[in-house]
């Protein structure tokens, strides 16, 4: 990328690229119909809680998320879709019936259900998905996520490709839109997909276009699918080799958090420590939006009159219908739960690697969260008061050092120090 380039620039070039690829979808499709799965047949896992809050025989059936999940991926383009297992984790709502009515379906690609007793979680649940499938290759999605068209075979052409050239190449995550359909900012190569345990830095950017493809880096002979990214981070939009996932020892338990929210860093932490290479493509064609059902967030609201692929139905409709805000579905909490937990789970997720790394991230939270009222994620869309903070900074604390083990503690105290705060114990943790 020229740096000298300025913002203006760099959005009409993104523009120019996003239409020309755009353009080229058609030809794309053919040349992934035209031959079979690069990778074999894979099985599509949804784990999915409460994401059907209408009656399926009702006015309102065909607006539950799961609803537009499911069509979007038996509308898959080419053969790499061979099953969909959805792991139902103790839903009340609407799960069942609409599940029952997919089970039912014949000719396409067959839907199977499995029933969790309980809300135990989404590791849980994409376990009990993994061992239910019949493939080899896994691909995880997200249960209020519309799949494009050529998301699969995509993928499984993309994954071949990087492992031609690293056979340790284990997984792909694709990029996810939030609310919208495509990447509507830039960010450099070097912060997409990032994970550095030793000084807590996380960066995802998996819904922004990487500077490395202004111009775009094209696979040789893949019909114009891009060039991956190799990275040490994925998330829920994933091309999962399931013999990779054993050798990571699985999605590791995380029943201790209702937001689920160190899944998906643990198990990309878990699988490159097993020797495995991650990778992350940025090709838009293969980008889901993801609706962050149950939420009101944070996010841009434009494309509202373009159909999403896959759903035919316009963005903003389903917008619409996610924006409502909903706890007791998905990994959904209450905005208060949602901060003290993402301090928790994630220093417990340090802390079981790296004290320092454990210590970095106490006192940045600190910084960033408490002191300066920072929230990086566009979930939630208020601040709490700088009292609040500091409450949910030290509560989050105490649950992770609970959670990591007695070693924690000592990192705890001395991040408390560091930051000038009273020491938090397994007795005081007010």
């Amino acid at each position: 990328m020229d740096h000298a380039l300025g913002e203006g620039a760099v959005e009409d070039a993104l523009g120019g690229i996003l239409a020309r690829l755009r353009a080229e979808e058609g030809l794309l499709r053919r040349v992934l119909e035209a031959a079979p799965s690069a990778l074999g047949p894979a099985t599509a896992v949804l784990a999915t809680y409460n994401r059907c809050p209408f009656d399926p025989e009702g006015p309102m059936g065909g607006d539950n998320p799961l609803g537009w999940a499911l069509e979007s991926l038996r509308a898959q383009a080419g053969d790499a879709v061979a099953e969909i297992v959805v792991v139902d984790d103790g839903s009340s709502d609407h799960t069942g019936a609409v599940l029952a009515r997919y089970e039912r379906l014949t000719g396409g690609v067959p839907v199977r259900a499995v029933r969790l007793e309980g809300n135990r979680g989404s590791a849980a649940a994409r376990t009990a998905g993994a061992a239910a499938a019949r493939c080899r290759w896994l691909l995880y999605a997200d249960d209020d996520c519309v799949m494009p068209p050529l998301w699969a075979a995509g993928a499984s052409t993309t994954l071949a490709a990087a492992r031609r050239r690293d056979a340790r190449a284990a997984g792909l995550m694709t990029p996810v839109y939030y609310r919208a359909l495509v990447p509507a900012e830039t960010a450099p190569a070097a912060t997409v997909g990032r994970l550095d345990v030793e000084r807590a830095r996380i960066s995802t950017r998996f819904h922004c276009w990487p500077d490395s493809h202004l111009p775009p880096r094209r696979l040789p002979g893949a019909g114009g699918l891009l060039e991956p990214l190799r990275v040490e981070l994925i998330g829920g939009m994933l091309l999962l080799d399931k013999q990779a996932l054993t050798d990571a020892g699985g999605w590791a338990d995380q029943s201790a958090w209702a937001t689920s929210y160190a899944d998906q860093m643990t198990l990309s932490s878990d699988l490159t420590g097993a020797g495995h290479t991650l990778y992350f493509t940025p090709d838009p064609r293969l980008g889901s939006p993801h609706l962050k059902f149950g939420a009101v967030g944070r996010y841009p609201a434009g494309e509202r009159d373009r159909p999403v692929p896959g759903c035919g139905r316009l963005l903003g409709e389903l917008v619409d219908i996610c924006a409502v805000p909903r706890t007791g579905t998905g990994c959904r909490t209450s905005p208060e739960v949602f901060f003290e937990e993402e301090v928790g789970a994630l220093f417990a997720f340090f802390a079981s690697r790296s004290s320092r790394g454990a210590r970095a991230w106490a006192t940045r939270t600190y910084a960033e969260f408490v002191e300066q009222g920072v929230v990086h994620s566009r979930m939630v869309s208020t601040v709490p008061a700088p009292g609040e903070r500091r409450a949910l900074w030290r509560r989050g604390l105490a649950r992770g050092a609970a959670a990591a083990g007695e070693a924690a503690w000592r990192t705890v105290r001395e991040a408390t120090a560091a930051v000038g705060e009273e020491p938090i114990s397994p007795v005081n943790r007010a």
